[in-house]
């Protein structure tokens, strides 16, 4: 089974939203945020370019995805 993180950063990619992976994983926008910074500090990279319209990967985010 994977890790709560990397099925945080996964809805991400999927939704393209942190509100909508978080409706879909049935937690909170927060958590999923959470979750995602957790997952960047562990790996030590960015995965994730965030703005206040769009959520992107970086390169090394399509990488690992």
């Amino acid at each position: 089974m994977l890790k709560p993180e990397i099925l945080a950063f996964l809805a991400v990619v999927k939704t393209g939203s942190f509100t909508r992976a978080a409706e879909l994983t049935k937690t909170s926008k927060a958590r999923v945020s959470q979750q995602v910074s957790s997952l960047e500090k562990t790996l030590g990279i960015t995965l994730l370019h965030r703005s206040t319209r769009k959520v992107r990967l970086t390169e090394a985010g399509d990488s690992y995805y």
